[in-house]
Parts: structure tokens; sequence; C-alpha cells
């Protein structure tokens, strides 16, 4: 009799443990009351342990100085601005990043650039990354002037590809051993009088012997397509570009596909997402349903246990999006540029708009560009026939009818996805901070929107990208050839060739046929939107 009780007293505690450890399974995350600090710390479910590639806090943080960036990145590939943190990769970190919810003082400060989340599951911390840090943008007047973060836009420094290539570089080194960085945690939690507990000890170092092999298999599985050892693969992405399928169609598609694609494209701004209700989305207009690309925008970073995506979460961050306004050019115009309009200008360039030029240049709007761009625009939000626009077409061929089919397949208790279909053109959209939005095309062919309005012929083959010192003379970033303090090339910023494949700056020659004072006049408006 006794040992049946005490055979049914240990059944009940095995079951009470493993009800509280499901219970307990998706963990605690970092929230921030504010929803701007939300978007730029809030979790989406990548930082949690079974999604694509969590990692242990102490372990990220420290990593940099175990093994630094320009090491761990094939030469050519990796980061050539000498910094040797994550900044490498053109992440930006706050002075003061802002407390999560219930913070007291005295508790340890989980530091990160913008764009990533922190988890604590079972008693382990892990970082992941969340929507910021693909859409931030920074801008600068000056190479020496402080960065400007404006929210919701393009990554135009984030170097993604380099970040990961660090990540499977790094962490495959022969310098990522448990000594060297349970030696460089103790140095980084001694900072904040910290001491790792035992349990998370001994998972810190199941975790380093794990990581490498874990990492591995993931890159071959999943990341070949810029894996260094391969002889196929794609062409470097640089700042602010990715080609946004190559992980979905080795995770999504039925069978996963791998024939490479050279449909490298930008990442585009995501403010203002009540105006595009109902719109086609993604450059190419392959859902015309908000919440189903949000979703398939978290994914990658989730894989294939598609149930620890925070939808909950990713609403918040969504809602944020929804009236999170665009930037204005004279918001942000130099305090040194801030002249009275009548005044005699030295320099056409150190100016505010000009009204009477933007009229003229609104006429020419509304006549040449309103039909596809306008908020009224009988064209807005539509998918504009290749043959039409004349712009590289190897982004359309990225995304798969596989691919379209296995998303519309994905589905969990809260959400499912069925509207992706393959398309032929891309989408007209709003222009709305557009003189922000640089370089432009799908794909960042054209470095300024005065470039834009050229013909080919006279829009530049090859260009810098990576500067976030803006341009107000012709509405881009630096991007010149050999301007890069006078060290010749693009120096520490990354090449862009528009001769090849898949990078091709022709077609949207709408304005081309303009007079330089007609061009003038759109643009004095175009820097209204």
């Amino acid at each position: 009799m006794r040992k049946r009780f005490f055979r049914w007293l240990l059944v009940i505690a095995v079951l009470l443990v493993g009800y509280s450890l499901w219970t307990q399974r998706f963990g605690v995350p970092e929230d921030f009351e504010d929803l701007a600090s939300e978007y730029k710390y809030g979790s989406m479910g990548s930082d949690h342990p079974f999604a694509m590639a969590p990692i242990p806090y102490w372990i990220w943080k420290v990593l940099p100085q175990v093994v630094a960036p320009v090491d761990a990145i094939e030469k050519g590939r990796g980061p050539r601005n000498g910094k040797t943190g994550f900044d490498a990769f053109g992440l930006v970190t706050e002075a003061n990043m802002p407390a999560p919810d219930g913070f007291k003082p005295g508790q340890p400060v989980f530091g990160r650039p913008i764009g990533f989340s922190k988890r604590t599951v079972f008693g382990v911390d892990f970082v992941g990354v969340n929507c910021a840090f693909c859409h931030l943008t920074t801008i600068r007047n000056t190479e020496q002037a402080p960065q400007q973060i404006v929210l919701g836009g393009t990554g135009n420094t984030i170097n993604i590809e380099q970040y990961f290539l660090y990540m499977f570089g790094a962490m495959g080194s022969d310098r990522f051993t448990a000594s060297a960085v349970m030696d460089a945690v103790a140095k980084e939690t001694a900072k904040q009088n910290l001491q790792l507990g035992f349990f998370e000890r001994v998972v810190y170092r199941i975790a380093i012997w794990a990581i490498p092999k874990v990492l591995a298999s993931r890159k071959e599985a999943y990341f070949d397509f810029i894996a260094a050892d391969k002889e196929h693969r794609l062409l470097e992405f640089g700042p602010g570009r990715v080609d946004t399928w190559a992980v979905y169609k080795r995770l999504y598609a039925d069978p996963p596909e791998k024939t490479l694609v050279q449909g490298i494209v930008d990442f585009p701004a995501v403010w203002n997402q009540k105006a595009r209700v109902g719109m086609r989305m993604h450059w190419d207009g392959n859902t015309d349903v908000l919440e189903e690309r949000n979703i398939v925008s978290a994914l990658a970073v989730i894989g294939h246990n598609i149930d620890y995506l925070d939808f909950p979460r990713l609403n918040r961050i969504a809602d944020y999006l929804t009236s999170l306004l665009p930037p204005r050019y004279e918001d942000r115009i130099p305090e040194e540029f801030r002249h009275e309009r009548l005044q005699p200008m030295p320099d056409a360039a150190k100016q505010r708009i000009r009204p009477e030029l933007a009229s003229k240049g609104e006429d020419l709007f509304q006549h040449r560009c309103a039909s596809c761009h306008a908020p009224d625009g009988l064209r807005l939000g539509r998918v504009e026939p290749i043959e039409d626009l004349g712009t590289d077409a190897e982004r359309l061929k990225d995304f798969s009818p596989q691919l379209a089919k296995g998303l519309n397949q994905l589905e969990t208790k809260a959400w499912k996805m069925r509207n992706f279909k393959t398309q032929q053109g891309y989408v007209n959209s709003l222009l709305d901070g557009i003189w922000l939005r640089a370089p432009y095309l799908h794909n960042g062919s054209v470095p300024t929107l005065r470039d834009l309005l050229n013909a080919v012929e006279k829009r530049p083959e090859k260009f810098c990208r990576g500067s976030d010192v803006y341009d107000w003379k012709n509405v881009g970033f630096m991007s010149a050839i050999g301007q890069d303090t006078g060290r010749g090339g693009c120096g520490s910023y990354f090449t862009y060739d528009t001769t090849a494949l898949g990078n091709s700056n022709y077609g949207h020659l709408y304005g081309s046929d303009l007079s330089a004072e007609e061009k003038e006049a759109l643009l004095e408006f175009l820097k209204t939107l």
C-alpha cells in the first residue's frame, strides 16, 4: 500500500513538474511600455532557444572580445571600417538604452544594439533579432557629426550578411573555447557585480560545445548561399540589402529549393503601414494582406518551429508601424542650412525647401507620377508589369511558385497564411519619406533621386554604399567613388557594381526626359513627401 502511495506521489510530482515546464516553455521576454522602445528592443520570438539561431546572451555579448569581426570572415567579405564590436556591421547602440518593464535598480543591464531582443527561458537569457535590426536608418550631416536615428527606415548601414557570416565564423573558430568564452563572460558580468549561478555556468559550457555543431548544420541546410566554403554563392549583399527568399526556400518549400537567383534587394522602409492596407506588398507584390507580410518577415529567424513566433508581441510592433510617420526633410536639414527662404544663397544645396519651386514640382508630379505614387493614384499599390518598368527582373525569379505554395500552408492556432502568389512586376508604392529611402529601385541600384531622373547612361555605373552622410543637393547618401576621405575607391564602404547580374540600374525612366529646370522643381517637391 505504501509503495503504491509513493508511486502515485512520484507520478503526480512528475506530472506537476512537467506541467510547470510546459507552461513556462515560451519563457519571459523583456517588454517595454513605450512602443518605440518595443520596436527597438522587443521580442518577436527569435530569442527563443527553439527558434532558428538564438544565442545565450552573455556568449553573444562577449563574442567580439573572443573573436574580432575582422578575424572571423574570409578576406574581402568582412568589415573594412576598423571597428571591433557589433558596430562593425553597421549596428547602432544607444547611449542610454530604455529600461524594460519591471526593471529595478541593481538588476543586470542587458545592453545591446537596436534590433536585438532578450528572453529568459528556464533561467537562461537568450538574445535574438527583431524588425529594427533591418528597418532603421541613420543619418549624419558630416563624417564627424553624431548619428541621428530614424526608426522604420531602410537599414542603410546594416550589413546583415556580414553579421551572419560573423556568427558562423566566430563560433566555428578554434578561439571559441569554453575557457576563452567563460573568462570573458566572468569579466563582463563582474562589471555589474553579477555572477552566473552553477546551473547557468553548466548550461553555458554545454552551449559552447553544442553551438558550433548546430550552426554548422544550419549553415549547410539554410545559409549555404552565403557560405565562404561554397564555390557557388550569391553576390555579396552589401549594406542595406538582403536576398529575401533564399532562407525561406530552404525552410518552407517542399522539397527545399537551393537554386541560386541573384535577387538581392534593398530593405524597404516600413513606416506608415496604415496607409498601405489593401495594397500589394513586398517589392513584387506577392501578398496584399498586411498581417501575412508581418508574419513572413519574422519567420526567417524563427525557422521550422513556427509556434515560437511570438504573435502578440509581433502585433505590438506592427501596431507601432501602423501609425509611425515618415521623417520630414525640413526637420532634418542641418541648422547651418536653415537660411531665410528669400535670402540669396551661395550654394544651391544650402537652403530649405523653396515653396515656389516645390509648387511647380507638384504640378509636374500630378501629371507625371501621381497615377502610380499619389495617395489617390489609380495605379497605387498595384503591380506594374516588368515590361513597362524595364527594371532588373532577377528578383521576380526569386519568389517561386513552390515557395508560395509552402508559405500558404503555414498556420498555427493564432494565425495562418493563404494569400501568397507570384507576380510579374514590381509594386507602385507610396513615396512618403522618399527623400530618406536612398538608394532607389528595388535593388538599390541608383544612389540618389537626382540620378533616378537621369537617363540610364547618365546614372553611375559604380558607386559607394553604406555611408550615412547625407547629400542634401542630390537627395540621397554620399556615394561617389573616391569620396571616402580621399583614400580612393570606396574605402571602408561597399562598392556597388550595376553591371553584375541582378544589380542593373535600367528602367523606371519616368521623368528622365524633363528639362534641367523641371527636374529641379520635381526634386524640390519630392523633398516634401
